[in-house]
């Protein structure tokens, strides 16, 4: 079966918009940004009307659709008006043109170009490298759409590979260890159809994953990446499955937009009978010579599971407009068997698990959420254990009758007793954002979307406000207060009309 469609799909981001929106002025913007960054080539801007109700669908549709690489364009804005005052700027481009550190300069750059903030600077150097994307030809674009976004052959110009390149990825050039994971039924290659399975540790969790961190002398990305490679090593695999995507982003480039990404095999892998430490000792040794060849990467490697991970930036302002972005928005694909990635917020870590479902069903990589859960709970309350006395990943149970639109089953332990003195109403509405976000602190006023939610979080709440209080809460309160107090509120007043 051919998943060319699926290659085709591009990496989408959504910005919410509330209030006095310019319309004119934000199609401007989008128009300064794609001439501010010519890889994009010739960037498509369309517009379109819906409801609050069919916005999710509209939303999915559009992350889904996918790029011609031939005739292009690579990157295309959707302006949604889903009511008054509340626009959604819906955005897409191609892995040839975009990464996902790519977002960060995107939102910033739509936002300074907007307001007027500040005078964006003109297109970047054609002597500033942008790297080639993976699956194009070795020669230089020519400027088509299908091959440079129209960017032109000046822009992709390469830095001299450093001395050793060459044999440090021969070194590393083997067959990927045979993968064991729960319920695997086939390991796939390259991109298909895909499903995901997200979790977001914050509050306590992400304290004291940060509090291991800093004992062991290690970064967050360092601290989950040896957890992952333990994870593995426990259920069976002998040797590393795993590719890690690198950015590549320098001092140059930092601020431009394109597929500043590595696709390269990770070869460590844990031993049963050595301490986390020095396995991370040994991670933190890889990923550092590794970090001196990423600008001359290998051929993308064809392991099963693939690691992504990125920091993400702060909102900028929209001054007297609210806003909120959806950073990981779902295009219906997935890479090689697992793909997990991570988006640290500081304050919340979001895991999203995308897998093929003719290769692994829902239930068994939500089972794997679970497991690297109580692992990385393990190593943050014994970071200097050993590999072998870390939790093993017990064996999942099965939700009893669940929903469609039910991602997770909370750990019992994931959900905490709310004050006192807190309202009937409140303290249920939190425990469905506890259950749905698998967090066990959520202030009333914390953001649904900075702690990682989307439109099939919003999904998920709704439904199950609408089984336990017996209300159908609208999606215009996660636009207009996305927070637990906004939603306990809008219940209130629709069991008083009810009443």
């Amino acid at each position: 079966m051919s998943h060319a469609p699926f290659d085709l799909r591009g990496i989408p981001l959504a910005l919410h918009l509330n209030g006095p929106v310019d319309v004119p002025a934000l199609l401007g913007a989008c128009a300064v940004v794609a001439g501010r960054h010519p890889v994009l080539g010739r960037v498509r801007v369309t517009r379109t009307e819906s409801t609050p109700e069919r916005y999710p669908g509209v939303a999915t549709a559009e992350a889904a659709r996918p790029f011609d690489l031939e005739r292009g364009p690579l990157a295309r804005f959707t302006l949604v008006t889903v009511g008054p005052e509340r626009v959604r700027l819906l955005f897409t481009a191609h892995g040839r043109v975009f990464d996902a550190g790519s977002k960060d300069v995107l939102i910033r750059d739509l936002a300074d170009a907007y307001f007027a903030r500040a005078a964006l600077p003109g297109p970047a150097s054609p002597s500033a490298p942008v790297p080639r994307p993976y699956g194009s030809p070795p020669d230089p674009p020519s400027g088509r759409a299908g091959r440079s976004g129209g960017s032109g052959a000046d822009d992709w110009a390469f830095p001299a590979p450093p001395d050793g390149a060459e044999e440090f990825w021969k070194e590393r050039d083997r067959a990927p260890a045979e993968l064991v994971l729960p319920g695997l039924r086939a390991v796939p290659h390259g991109t298909g159809p895909g499903e995901i399975v997200e979790m977001v540790l914050g509050g306590t969790e992400s304290g004291a994953l940060t509090e291991a961190a800093a004992v062991l002398g290690a970064t967050r990305f360092e601290l989950l990446l040896a957890a992952v490679g333990v994870l593995l090593r426990r259920y069976g695999t002998s040797a590393s499955p795993l590719a890690l995507d690198l950015g590549t982003r320098t001092r140059e480039t930092r601020d431009r937009i394109g597929p500043f990404v590595a696709r390269v095999p990770f070869v460590p892998h844990p031993d049963l009978d050595e301490g986390f430490p020095d396995h991370l000792r040994t991670v933190r040794a890889e990923l550092r010579a590794m970090y001196r060849f990423r600008h001359a990467p290998p051929a993308p490697p064809s392991s099963p599971v693939l690691l992504s991970y990125r920091r993400r930036a702060a909102v900028p302002e929209f001054p007297g407009v609210g806003v909120g972005v959806e950073w990981t928005v779902f295009n219906g694909a997935a890479r090689g068997a697992l793909h997990i990635q991570a988006v640290d917020a500081g304050p919340s870590l979001t895991l999203g698990l995308r897998f093929n479902p003719a290769a692994i069903g829902h239930d068994d990589v939500s089972g794997i959420a679970g497991h690297l859960r109580a692992l990385l709970r393990a190593i943050s309350a014994e970071p200097r254990a050993k590999v072998a006395d870390l939790a093993e990943p017990p064996h999942p149970t099965p939700h009893e009758e669940p929903s469609v639109t039910d991602l997770f089953v909370p750990a019992p332990d994931n959900v905490t007793e709310p004050p006192a003195e807190e309202d009937p109403v409140t303290a249920q509405v939190r425990e469905i954002w506890q259950e749905i976000l698998r967090l066990d602190d959520i202030g009333l006023d914390e953001d649904l979307y900075d702690l990682g939610g989307h439109s099939l979080t919003i999904t998920q709440i709704i439904a199950r406000t609408r089984r336990r209080l017996g209300v159908e809460v609208s999606l215009d309160v996660f636009f207009d207060n996305p927070t637990i107090a906004g939603v306990a509120e809008e219940v209130t007043r629709l069991r008083g009309e009810a009443a």
